[in-house]
């Protein structure tokens, strides 16, 4: 029907005007304010098109208007009904004309709404009408009923009326958990003070989101009706000492004003602060970047309200519906800042489950000619080439994500006018994966392909670290029933098994090279790759393969509100739990990975006692699986000894045929005192009795092998090589240069290292207060002799007069190696440094020489060979650092011990993830810190690292002998608000801790245990 055969409409005043049709419903109603100019381009329209609302006519001829009203309020907020009312109309009418019906918009004056629509409803002009979620609906809802007029609610539900409802309660949820789902932890709401109920529906989504995640919320009001009130807000919240990364606003025009805030404080969006908005911008304003929002098909949403009012008139049956919004995702969010800058990337994602890990190419690939890319189980490379085509490209891929056994893709490949999106999903379980895609197929119609090539080498951990293999197994590759299969049948006996198979069959299989076809039609489709492998080695009973980690390894829960300190404890927490392998006696950490993907006696103990205060399951296990690896018998070639315990196992081809000594091997001289520390530290945390009688039999054991390895005159404790294989240096620093004296020479074993006297002496000095505290007091007192003969002997010995600070280690001449290196400050930790010398060793190991800003080097800058790239002669190592830390608190050093400890946190910010490395750089800060190119990443004590730092930062013990806390009441402002939740205080019995404007507060702690806090001078 052309313009001029039909009656003019509202809409056709709009378009002509160059205005939305809610600015002509308040024109010419007189309500708003809007300028002179547009008011005489609204009324100019209605004049040349003679519009005019004639509903009189039809009420007299048929009894019914055909005509549907809108009502809205009298005040024209920007933010309010009439903007979502401008989306809404385009459906409206469209309904309405298929149904042969007209829209009325009803806008009354100010205050006199409810009369208004009294004489509507009772004038017939309006057959039925649409109602915005209002704080006098209830009233609205009774005129209407009253006289008999049909209405539908937008915007709420409503148990007795016909209404179209928004989830707003879900869409909330849904926006703030995809903010938190980026990484954001710092999210604040911002919205109207005056709660109408749809606001107060977003208020509760963002409470349960953030309520779920562990974060607290936090609000900013709006001052009512105060225009820029968005932009005073977000200038108050940005400029605070914790600013949020992430803002939540409910309308598009405050989330614009939030925007220009940013812009003005040099905030960049969203690389500094995401912004999301509940309610989409009006097409009319421009964003830039543009705006991540709550989307709403008003459109549709129109249709369907007049659509369902029709009904309702027509007496057809109708019914209420409820529809969840949809989240845009657009250019104003993104992965907060701490996420985004790392100074290092993330080469290799690493992926662990049981016994197996993985690491791939970012590419999602195992390239050929890498010694490091594969997927391993038991010291053996299982699959050594996995390599995806997309066409005949490699493509990069747009995005990935890694968490503990998963990795996940999106790649977008555009050519001629065709978009394919791709996104992938490969999760890595004890002894298969599973690699899952998805594509979706934009433009015009084409076939393409994927191609898989897969390979399995077996090669042996030892022989790609360059210890050549002197003897090789025999292996056979076959296809059956659509399954390819690569053997091998090694020379230990043993018939290790990779296989591949697919959910759909492959245009062509050739041994591991596989292409699939799609075809044009396909515009979108699914494909499953799963490689399964076996490595059955008798030593590990393969009901431990699959064993999921119990409750009680799991440990507590950590919620930190501040930056860097959430990514850094929540991502430790990750990798320890990552690292968990059950060797046959319980979950216990893997030393690190790639190269160190086993039991190593020293790291297993270090990180069980990082972790002792939280979870001391960890520790109960590692001393199981110790005392199960004993030495029982005297074996040169492995350097076992009957009492000493393993330093490493390995369980690959090249340990098994004996090519290389260290199936279970013995050459380190600390592990023994390390797991007699352990095992007292344990007792006094847990008070298990079970423990100690089990244990008893292997601690005296090891006990007895410490005493035999004491030099009978100077009671000092050293090791030696004696045979032409193994490790040189048998203490933690145990590369073949570490130990060097200041003129840069060598120094050769026999060697007494400082920090193993210090082992000995706890050692000695713990067993003693066992057996005091069990009734045995002539072997207290042995050993407590012993142990003080030997403190007297390491500092007369040890002690550098010029440098005031102890040596490094002494010769076998007793000659010091006299360079100044981290290695006392272990002795601090160990309690072997007298009372009256630790504020000189405080004072050399904060000096510049040794602490780097970052932590404290492993030998002084000032040495001769001195490399902070070094393996051992400069690098930090954060589980070193973190142990001198913990000795500096128990010497009552707090102010060195707290900065520290920071010190560690903020270089672990510094790296992908907020994952401290094995070792990294002594570049002094703020330069730094520098990764070493060849650390194993994850690595378990320097995952343990952050939980230890976290303790000594509280100042916090558990003693269940004596059924105390300690606490030191430290400065504790950076870390902000903490919450613990569920350490175990007993088996039965868990405590939570919350740290809250700098005081520590246990909540559930029994009765019959008590608190005790220290002063600043006391030692922990």
């Amino acid at each position: 029907m052309s313009q001029s055969s039909r009656r003019a409409r509202i809409g056709d005043v709009a378009k002509l005007a160059g205005v939305s049709i809610a600015t002509v419903s308040y024109v010419l109603n007189n309500q708003g304010h809007f300028s002179q100019e547009t008011i005489q381009k609204v009324r100019d329209a209605a004049r040349t098109l003679n519009y005019a609302p004639n509903v009189r006519g039809r009420i007299l001829v048929r009894g019914i208007s055909e005509t549907i009203g809108i009502l809205l309020p009298a005040s024209p907020d920007p933010n309010g009904p009439e903007s979502i009312f401008s989306g809404l109309m385009e459906g409206v009418i469209g309904a309405c004309q298929e149904n042969n019906y007209h829209v009325m918009v009803l806008s009354p004056a100010a205050g006199d709404t409810l009369a208004y629509l009294e004489q509507v409803s009772r004038s017939g002009r309006v057959d039925g009408l649409i109602l915005f979620d209002d704080p006098y609906l209830d009233s609205y809802r009774d005129i209407l009923s009253r006289n008999h007029v049909p209405f539908v609610v937008y915007g709420t539900s409503c148990e007795s009326a016909l209404s179209y409802d928004m989830d707003f309660e879900e869409a909330a949820r849904i926006a703030t958990q995809y903010l938190i789902d980026l990484g954001h932890q710092r999210i604040t709401l911002i919205s109207p003070r005056d709660v109408p109920r749809k606001i107060e529906r977003y208020q509760q989504g963002y409470a349960k989101a953030m309520a779920k995640a562990h974060l607290y919320p936090h609000y900013a009001l709006a001052r009512e009706k105060m225009e820029m009130d968005a932009y005073h807000l977000t200038y108050d919240l940005l400029t605070q000492p914790s600013p949020p990364t992430a803002l939540v606003l409910t309308s598009g025009h405050d989330a614009l004003q939030a925007r220009r805030c940013a812009g003005d404080l040099n905030i960049h969006v969203p690389r500094q602060l995401s912004i999301m908005s509940l309610e989409p911008l009006s097409p009319s304003f421009d964003m830039h970047p543009t705006l991540s929002s709550i989307d709403i098909d008003l459109k549709e949403a129109g249709y369907q309200i007049a659509t369902m009012l029709i009904a309702s008139i027509q007496n057809h049956p109708v019914y209420s519906m409820r529809v969840i919004p949809h989240l845009n995702i657009r250019g104003s969010t993104g992965i907060p800042a701490i996420y985004q800058t790392p100074k290092t990337n993330l080469k290799e994602p690493v992926l662990k489950t049981g016994p197996s890990f993985a690491l791939f190419s970012t590419q999602g690939r195992i390239e050929m000619d890498s010694k490091r890319h594969g997927i391993y189980c038991y010291d053996t490379r299982m699959l050594s080439i996995y390599q995806w085509r997309i066409g005949e490209e490699v493509p990069d891929p747009l995005h990935f994500d890694v968490t503990p056994n998963t990795l996940t893709w999106h790649y977008v490949i555009q050519q001629d006018g065709i978009t394919r999106v791709l996104r992938r999903r490969l999760t890595l379980g004890a002894d298969q994966f599973t690699d899952h895609w998805e594509w979706q197929h934009y433009g015009p119609l084409a076939s393409w392909n994927l191609s898989l090539s897969m390979d399995a080498d077996f090669t042996d951990i030892f022989e790609l670290r360059g210890t050549p293999k002197i003897r090789s197994g025999i292996k056979r590759k076959k296809s059956v029933n659509g399954e390819y299969r690569v053997e091998y049948e090694g020379i230990d006996g043993i018939t290790r098994m990779v296989s591949m198979r697919a959910d759909r069959n492959a245009a062509q299989a050739l041994d591991g090279d596989w292409k699939w076809c799609i075809d044009a039609p396909e515009t979108h489709g699914e494909l499953t790759v799963i490689v399964s492998w076996q490595n059955p080695v008798p030593e590990i009973p393969q009901a431990y393969l699959k064993a999921p980690l119990k409750p009680d390894t799991l440990g507590p829960r950590f919620h930190l509100e501040e930056y860097p300190w959430h990514l850094v404890i929540s991502q430790a927490h990750q990798d320890y739990q990552m690292l968990l392998t059950d060797f046959g006696y319980g979950p216990v950490p893997m030393a690190g990975l790639p190269w160190f993907g086993t039991f190593f006696g020293r790291d297993a103990i270090i990180a069980s006692y990082q972790y002792l205060l939280w979870n001391p399951s960890i520790a109960q296990n590692t001393l199981y699986t110790l005392a199960a690896w004993q030495g029982d018998k005297v074996d040169p070639t492995t350097e076992e000894e009957p009492g000493k315990m393993v330093h490493e196992i390995r369980l690959g081809e090249m340990a098994r045929s004996r090519q290389v000594p260290f199936a279970r091997y013995y050459g380190s001289v600390d592990v023994t005192p390390l797991f007699l520390m352990l095992l007292l530290e344990t007792w006094k945390r847990t008070g298990n009795h079970h423990l100690m009688d089990d244990l008893m039999p292997a601690a005296e054991k090891a006990l007895h092998w410490l005493l035999g390895a004491q030099d009978s005159q100077t009671g000092l404790f050293s090791f030696q090589n004696h045979v032409d294989h193994g490790l040189i240096i048998q203490s933690w620093k145990d590369s073949f240069d570490s130990m060097v004296y200041s003129t840069g020479e060598h120094a050769i074993p026999p060697l007494a290292v400082s920090e193993v006297q210090g082992y000995a002496y706890q050692a000695l000095f713990l067993m003693s207060q066992y057996y005091q505290a069990t009734d045995q007091p002539d072997k207290a007192h042995d050993l407590r002799k012993r142990a003080m003969h030997l403190k007297r002997q390491f500092h007369k010995r040890y002690w550098l007069v010029e440098k005031h600070y102890y040596a490094l280690a002494l010769d076998q001449r007793g000659r010091p190696l006299d360079v100044l290196t981290s290695d006392p400050g272990q002795c601090l930790w160990t309690g072997i440094v007298p009372q009256s010398r630790s504020r000189d060793v405080a004072k050399t190991l904060m000096s510049p020489v040794l602490y780097s800003g970052w932590g404290i080097r492993t030998l002084s800058s000032d040495a001769r060979t001195y490399d902070p790239y070094s393996y051992h002669r400069g690098s930090i190592w954060p589980h070193d650092s973190a142990l001198i830390a913990k000795g500096l608190a128990q010497y009552g050093l707090w102010a060195e011990a707290q900065t520290l400890s920071w010190s560690l946190l903020q270089a672990a910010s510094h790296f992908p993830y907020g994952r401290l490395p094995e070792l990294f750089s002594g570049d002094p800060a703020p330069s730094g810190p520098y990764p070493y190119p060849a650390a194993c990443s994850p690595q378990a004590w320097a995952a343990g690292a952050p939980f230890l730092l976290l303790q000594i930062l509280l100042g916090m013990d558990i003693d269940m002998t004596q059924k105390t806390i300690r606490l030191h009441p430290a400065d504790l402002g950076p870390l902000g608000r903490v919450y613990i939740e569920g350490i175990a205080l007993t088996p039965d019995h868990v405590i939570d801790l919350e740290v809250r404007q700098g005081r520590i507060h246990i909540h559930h702690l029994p009765d019959s245990w008590q608190i005790r806090k220290s002063s600043s001078s006391e030692r922990l």
